[in-house]
């Protein structure tokens, strides 16, 4: 999902803010976003390069997301170790609600 189509969701109808996830893989530098979309979760994208959109820290995510009117989240630590655990899913995963 490109950062405009979520702008326009929340001009849209504010209230019907979707679940952001905000992902951090464990000894990973860097954040990113996904959307959930029809219980399908979309990286959120730059409008520009529609690359997947990559944060340093939290707070820039919570700078870019509040903006938008979206104060909450789900901060969601993956264990890069245990992304090739078979059965689709990670055995190891964390989610812990967050506010921005």
């Amino acid at each position: 999902m490109n950062y405009s189509q979520l702008k326009a969701w929340m001009r849209a109808d504010p209230r019907s803010c979707p679940q952001c996830y905000v992902m951090a893989h464990a000894g990973g530098a860097k954040y990113s976003v996904e959307v959930e979309v029809k219980h399908e979760l979309e990286p959120l994208r730059s409008d520009q390069t529609g690359e997947v959109m990559q944060f340093d820290h939290v707070g820039q995510v919570g700078e870019k997301l509040k903006a938008l009117g979206i104060e909450e989240g789900v901060l969601r630590l993956m264990d890069p170790y245990d992304e090739f655990a078979t059965g689709g899913e990670p055995s190891c995963r964390e989610d812990m609600p967050i506010r921005f």
